[in-house]
């Protein structure tokens, strides 16, 4: 998984509402957590979720705002080509 799916994932089982702690976060992202660690290091250096003590996170405004604007997949069945038609 890359860092950036890494952080979306975290940010949506962040975005119930309720803290989570980071071997918590880790069993429900299926990571290593030093692994989650980090990434909610980052996560927290740009604001997206705040340290509420005890290896414990918090989304942030920020981050419900960035899960929003985040770049949906192509809906299923969908390979992300448009039909066109043929050139002479």
């Amino acid at each position: 998984m890359s860092r950036r799916e890494l952080e979306r994932e975290l940010l949506e089982v962040l975005a119930d509402g309720a803290p989570r702690y980071v071997v918590d976060l880790a069993a429900a992202v299926d990571e290593h957590p030093v692994t989650v660690e980090h990434a909610c290091d980052r996560l927290r250096d740009d604001g997206d979720i705040r340290s509420i003590g005890c290896g414990r996170y918090n989304i942030t405004v920020a981050g419900r705002r960035r899960l929003a604007t985040a770049v949906q997949p192509a809906p299923s069945g969908s390979d992300g080509r448009t039909e066109t038609k043929g050139r002479p």
